[in-house]
Parts: C-alpha cells; sequence; structure tokens
C-alpha cells in the first residue's frame, strides 16, 4: 500500500513538471546598453500571456500581447520642426498570435495587430513621467508629435531549421512579411544559436517552453546565444509617416521611411523549470530618411510558466 501511496504521489509530481500558460514582461530601452543614450526608440514595454493547445498532432501556442513604443528625435532640446530627424511618436497596441510547430522543426505564425499612434498612446505621457522620476531631462517637442491614428496590421513568421550538430549548434533561418495601415514590411534573416537548447517546438527562443500535456524534452534547460542578422524592407511605418488614412491636423512634423535596414540582434537565453530569461542587444541602421545616425538598444525579458 505505501509503494502505491509514493508511486501515485511520484506521477502527480511528474505531471506538475510541465506548465500549459506562460506570462512575459519584456523591456526596451537605449539607455540599457549605458552609452548615455536617449533616442529614436527609445522605451518599449509589453506584456504577454501564452498557452498551449494541439491540432491534429500539431502544437500550437496563442498569446495575447499588450505593449507601447515611443520614439523621439535625437535632439533633445527642440525649438523648430527642422530638429526633428525622426518624429516623435508613441505607439500602443494590442496583439494576438497563434504558432504552429511540425515535427520536422519548422514553425509556422499568424498574427493580428491593432494599434494607435498619437497623443491617445500615452508615450508623452509615460515619457515625461518617468524622465521626471529619474530626473532626467525632458524632450520639448512633443507639440509635433505623430498625430492620433488607429491601424490594423497583419502579421505572417515562418522558420525552420536548417542545419544542426550535436544540439549545441543550429542555423534557422526566419522569413517574415507586415502588412497592415501601421507597418508594411518584410523581413528575413537567420538565427545562430550556440549552447544548450531545446528543438524549435519546445524552445525559449520562440516562446514555446509550453505544453498541453507531459512531453519528453532533450534538455532539463536551456543555455545558449544567438545572433540574428535582418534584411528589412520598409514599405510604411506609421510611426514615421503618420497614419495611413490620416495625418492629422497638419501640425505635426512627419519624416520619410528609410526603404532598405541592415539589423543584427544579439542575445542570450537561459530557462529553466517555471522561469525563462532573455537578455538580447539590437544594433539597426537608419530607420528614417533624415535619421542622423544609426541605433543601438537592449531588451530584458523575464517569462513565468503556470499550470
Amino acid at each position: 500500500m505505501g509503494w502505491v501511496i509514493m508511486a501515485a504521489i511520484a506521477g502527480a509530481q511528474e505531471r506538475r513538471g510541465f506548465f500549459s500558460r506562460e506570462l512575459a514582461f519584456t523591456t526596451e530601452n537605449d539607455a540599457y546598453l549605458l552609452q548615455k543614450q536617449d533616442a529614436y526608440y527609445t522605451n518599449g514595454v509589453f506584456i504577454r500571456l501564452s498557452k498551449a493547445g494541439d491540432k491534429n498532432g500539431r502544437k500550437i501556442t496563442q498569446s495575447y500581447e499588450f505593449g507601447q513604443m515611443i520614439y523621439t528625435p535625437l535632439i533633445r532640446k527642440t525649438i523648430v520642426p527642422a530638429d526633428i530627424d525622426r518624429p516623435y511618436c508613441g505607439y500602443l497596441f494590442g496583439k494576438y498570435s497563434r504558432s504552429s510547430f511540425s515535427d520536422d522543426n519548422a514553425l509556422l505564425q499568424y498574427s493580428v495587430s491593432v494599434g494607435l499612434t498619437g497623443p491617445g498612446s500615452l508615450g508623452e505621457n509615460l515619457q515625461n513621467s518617468y524622465h521626471k522620476l529619474l530626473r532626467y531631462a525632458g524632450f520639448t517637442g512633443w507639440t509635433y508629435q505623430v498625430q492620433d491614428a488607429i491601424g490594423v496590421d497583419l502579421g505572417l513568421v515562418y522558420a525552420r531549421t536548417l542545419w544542426e550538430d550535436s544540439s549545441w549548434i543550429k542555423l534557422v533561418p526566419v522569413g517574415q512579411l507586415s502588412l497592415g495601415s501601421n507597418f508594411t514590411n518584410a523581413r528575413i534573416g537567420a538565427y545562430l544559436c550556440l549552447g544548450s537548447f531545446e528543438q524549435n517546438r519546445n524552445s525559449a527562443l520562440w516562446n514555446a517552453r509550453i505544453q498541453k500535456r507531459e512531453t519528453v524534452t532533450r534538455k532539463k534547460y536551456e543555455l545558449f546565444a544567438y545572433w540574428y542578422p535582418q534584411i528589412i524592407f520598409q514599405g510604411y511605418n506609421a510611426t514615421i509617416e503618420g497614419g495611413l488614412f490620416n495625418k492629422g491636423n497638419g501640425g505635426a512634423a512627419l519624416g520619410e521611411t528609410e526603404r532598405w535596414m541592415f539589423q543584427q540582434n544579439v542575445g542570450f537565453c537561459y530557462a529553466q523549470g517555471r522561469w525563462t530569461t532573455k537578455m538580447e542587444f539590437i544594433f539597426q541602421d537608419r530607420e528614417a530618411v533624415a535619421q542622423k545616425t544609426a541605433h543601438q538598444y537592449g531588451s530584458l525579458q523575464v517569462s513565468y510558466r503556470l499550470h
């Protein structure tokens, strides 16, 4: 009888070893690189809730994300619109995404997002609040910000492992497409991962360490570094050009989008049990034609998995 009870307890403990939901918080800021820079894409805050499922034998994850992004020019003390090399803009959005993972290490993701630019995005309010709290000098040109406009965007991501060697190095090409009234662009790149990692369908690289049921995985934890270079074609960017169908009353200082960009992401990831932590550094070419310099910023993410 004692053995039966002990086996039941052990089985219950094993079943509690998988998690079906994940809550993630991400913060992005150029100040994280300790370069005393505060310009261009200057701050981002994101909260995401994901849950696992399956359909026709394929693993499915669904995510609901809410976030805000803030953009400012290089010159903090704006006097005239000519001082603005990259428009002032806040972007507030909600996003739903659905990812499908196949057994051949392929990922197909669809997404739809609804976003708001302009004063209604509360970008000016948030930046002024934390600058005041931290005793940073404020930006003086928010009166010229991109005006209120609501847009909808559809997204598509496809990725598949091209090459893997002994589970410590792999190459994963990625293609992305966004089509809508806020962002229309196409990206092509590839992840080069080094370290201890799972297959794509169970990896923190794709926020996929959640399961609907018990799953045999290769690793007890993930610890890897990655490099992700991308070539980006920008068709439209509402944070630079204003709303596609509504530019506002003419008070905004808008810009012209740079059509081609090169971006590199360098990151580190550790995931075990309930927790995942990611640290990433992003280096990108100019987003706007008038933008004076390239840009760099950092990203920190903490995720916690739930039953």
